[in-house]
């Protein structure tokens, strides 16, 4: 009995360190339903939700401190709250955000995701898809108009933030709909091949 126990802990164990974040590259930036940047394409039912905005492998190693961004969501949702993390002032109005903070902001628990803001979201019908969308603002900081973020070592470095599925002209996250386009496509022989 206990040798079985064991192994049922393995196997949850397993199953759970078996999510990896999405976006691989360095600096990207997502609309996530986990705080871990694991799940960008879920299926969800009528009613209140949330959502994470997370910045990914930032290549600060001191974390961010302040990035840019317009994010908005397409569909039968209406975005009820954004939760902006950390000790914070936002300068922007929705659906553009422009935030300093007083710390450089890093999540040793979800590293290397920071969560940046909590997105608090009704949806109203589950009948057509939701799409969520990053670009840059109105009065970007960089030449190019694109997210950006502080680096958390030196506020004088404005680093670029790359959206998670590839651009601007894709959707960084979905509900109740096709998925986001991937930045890597795995096919299923590749799948089976990890559990052999």
């Amino acid at each position: 009995m206990k040798k079985t126990a064991l192994v049922m802990i393995a196997l949850v164990l397993m199953a759970t360190n078996g999510f990896a974040q999405l976006d691989p590259d360095d600096d990207g930036i997502g609309v996530y339903f986990d705080p871990c940047a694991c799940v960008n394409c879920i299926t969800m039912d009528v009613g209140v939700q949330k959502g994470f905005l997370v910045i990914t492998h930032p290549t600060s190693p001191m974390g961010v401190a302040g990035w840019e961004c317009k994010m908005w969501a397409e569909g039968p949702v209406a975005i009820t709250g954004v939760d902006l993390q950390g000790q914070e002032i936002n300068i922007g109005t929705s659906p553009e955000y422009v935030v300093g903070t007083v710390d450089p902001q890093v999540n040793p628990y979800t590293y290397p995701a920071i969560v940046v803001a909590v997105i608090d979201f009704y949806i109203l019908d589950t009948n057509a898809p939701i799409t969520w969308w990053i670009d840059g603002i109105r009065f970007h900081s960089l030449d190019e108009k694109v997210p950006a973020y502080l680096d958390g070592s030196d506020i004088e470095i404005i680093k670029e933030l790359r959206q998670s599925t590839g651009g601007r002209d894709f959707p960084v996250a979905t509900v109740n709909g096709d998925c986001a386009v991937a930045i890597e496509t795995e096919s299923w022989g590749g799948v089976k091949a990890l559990f052999r």
